[in-house]
């Protein structure tokens, strides 16, 4: 006898998903590789600012839906691409509709695209009741993107390669950090096509070595270094002048992160960052206040109770 649940389509299971955004504590460009892309070494860290994501399992289609009218809802979403990707490596004959809620500005240099590629890879596992090794998962996330792979660890990570080799290293802590955006994206390509400043090969082995031979990780949030923010920051000045505002108003560092155009400033205190968000925003800048999240909080806070079927009590 077939369940009865099957004989009505609209008793669709759904899951919400965390989609959390990442900064780079260090960004190291070293060389342009034969496939295009440039060698890097970076510093990952999930932090507290996220999307969130309501994955409703259909009968079969593949769709997108998105409060941010700038992100794209087709099939060139990255969270598109990766539902079709892992249904494809499973065989699962399941469809979804992707709901996401955009928090994370687009193009910001804050891996918010990336975050929700790996966010769906994980939310369709468990709506569509499969599972794939782990080594296929990366597999899957590095043909999404570099940063994508991050995401499936969170918390503190080094990134090789183009980014997608990712290993977790000890934990940093940083509780008060404001992230500033002047209004507009930075997409990565543009930013790495205007390096010019490379270092040489030999030192691909040796940056990432150094912070942990010094035990230097903890010391990040001070030390914190992004060697495209030199270029983009001459294309858009905008970037500087948030940089010098940010240290004006008591920011012990200021960073663009990742290909930008978001600024991170890191603060002694809740009250210094408060200060600094009030200051920022009247000046007309998106600004959001926010912690460094280690892989423990990212692994316990990631997934919401899965809703109740439609219908159901």
């Amino acid at each position: 006898m077939p369940n009865p649940e099957s004989l009505i389509p609209n008793l669709m299971r759904s899951i919400r998903v965390k989609s959390y955004a990442k900064i780079n504590w260090t960004l190291d460009v070293l060389f342009k590789r034969e496939d295009g892309y440039h060698e890097i070494r970076t510093i990952y860290q999930t932090v507290s600012l996220h999307d969130r994501l309501r994955l409703i399992e259909t009968t079969d289609i593949l769709e997108i839906s998105c409060d941010d009218q700038r992100v794209p809802v087709g099939d060139t979403n990255l969270a598109h691409k990766a539902a079709r990707l892992l249904r494809d490596a499973t065989g699962v004959k399941s469809g979804a509709r992707i709901e996401i809620e955009k928090r994370i500005p687009v193009a910001a240099g804050l891996g918010g695209g990336s975050s929700n590629a790996a966010a769906t890879l994980l939310g369709l596992q468990r709506l569509w009741r499969v599972e794939l090794p782990e080594r296929e998962m990366f597999r899957l996330a590095a043909k999404l993107g570099s940063d994508v792979p991050f995401f499936l660890i969170g918390g503190t990570a080094l990134g090789i390669g183009r980014g997608e080799e990712v290993y977790p290293v000890e934990e940093t802590e940083s509780e008060n950090l404001l992230l500033v955006n002047p209004g507009f994206g930075v997409e990565t390509p543009a930013a790495y096509a205007r390096l010019s400043r490379l270092t040489l090969k030999e030192s691909a082995r040796i940056i990432p070595f150094t912070l942990f031979a010094a035990k230097a990780i903890r010391e990040l949030p001070l030390a914190a270094s992004n060697d495209l923010e030199e270029t983009v920051s001459a294309a858009h000045p905008e970037i500087a002048e948030v940089k010098r505002e940010l240290l004006s108003y008591g920011a012990r560092r200021a960073l663009m992160s990742g290909s930008g155009a978001t600024v991170l400033g890191v603060f002694d205190n809740s009250q210094a960052s408060k200060r600094a968000q009030s200051k920022m925003r009247r000046a007309g800048y998106w600004s959001v206040r926010a912690r460094a999240i280690n892989r423990q909080q990212y692994w316990n806070t990631i997934f919401d109770r899965a809703e109740p079927r439609a219908g159901s009590k």
